[in-house]
């Protein structure tokens, strides 16, 4: 590196580092930082990307969140979580994880929530048995790991044990499609972007609808491409039709 003399015969480097702040990783983001570099580097990674119409998800909301306080409304995140855990029960080569060479399908169904603090720092908490619980107890158990994410008071047993994650960049208007990094063990992760109204055919008329897109990466070296587009197809459709999830209200 090219350097200069500085004051009193010492030598300094011609083109310093620009100032900066130094920012620590906590544990949680120090996990999720090694997995993520870890799924870089070791999976075969393949991303199937769509869109399905959601006006009847939009609906239900609508309608679950009618006279509910600000605090208690039900987000699509909720909502995704049951319908993506249903989803896996009916895939579950998709709920599985690649260690040490063998596939290992999971018996539970436990959904991983990426959330963003305000930080900018990336958690992902585990919803436990997301599939048996009703959707409220699935909103009270979200909105409590928000919070605690929030506050730093995260601890290890809240985000271990995940089978399957979403992430949801719904939140953030211009964010349409992601490429998710599977979040390893696990071989497969669910990205969402934001719902928006876009023109639709039906019945050779083209109309307005709602629109979810969708990007679910997997690992090609433990889930094909069949298999992971057949989730999908089923994804797709509880999205279309939620009246046929479990949300046990």
């Amino acid at each position: 590196m090219a350097s200069e003399e500085g004051a009193g015969g010492a030598r300094k480097p011609a083109n310093p580092a620009p100032r900066a702040s130094v920012r620590r990783l906590g544990a949680m983001q120090r996990i999720a930082a090694g997995r993520l570099s870890r799924s870089h580097l070791e999976t075969a990674p393949v991303t199937l990307i769509g869109e399905t119409e959601c006006d009847a998800l939009v609906a239900l909301r609508d309608k679950l969140n009618t006279g509910c306080a600000a605090g208690e409304r039900f987000s699509f995140t909720q909502l995704l979580v049951k319908l993506v855990a249903q989803a896996l029960r009916g895939h579950p080569d998709m709920n599985c994880a690649l260690i040490d060479g063998a596939l290992h399908v999971y018996e539970v169904v436990n959904v991983g929530v990426a959330l963003s603090l305000p930080d900018g720092n990336l958690v992902v908490p585990v919803v436990k048995d997301a599939d048996q619980k009703p959707l409220s107890e699935v909103a009270r158990e979200l909105r409590d790991l928000e919070a605690r994410a929030a506050a730093g008071k995260l601890v290890l047993g809240d985000v271990a044990g995940g089978t399957f994650t979403l992430t949801n960049a719904g939140m953030v208007p211009g964010a349409r499609w992601t490429t998710p990094i599977v979040f390893i063990p696990q071989c497969a992760i669910l990205g969402t972007g934001a719902v928006r109204r876009a023109p639709v055919v039906r019945e050779e008329r083209i109309e307005a609808a709602w629109v979810m897109p969708t990007s679910l990466t997997f690992d090609h070296r433990a889930v094909n491409g069949v298999p992971a587009a057949r989730f999908v197809e089923t994804v797709h459709g509880l999205m279309m039709a939620p009246d046929g999830v479990n949300f046990g209200l």
